[in-house]
């Protein structure tokens, strides 16, 4: 879990991550519970994910 996470103007707090190791360190996946809980929205035509 991550306690806050801000990516542009959106701010969320208890985020969980899953984390994977990398050759050179580790990448973070943001999933699902995240883009509910900033209310992102997926369009898979135009891969393309927006925000309110």
């Amino acid at each position: 879990m991550i306690p806050e996470l801000q990516i542009g103007l959106v701010a969320l707090n208890d985020i969980p991550v899953q984390l994977v190791q990398e050759p050179y360190g580790f990448d973070g996946i943001l999933g699902i519970d995240f883009m509910i809980k900033a209310k992102f929205k997926a369009d898979f035509e135009a891969l393309e994910i927006m925000f309110n």
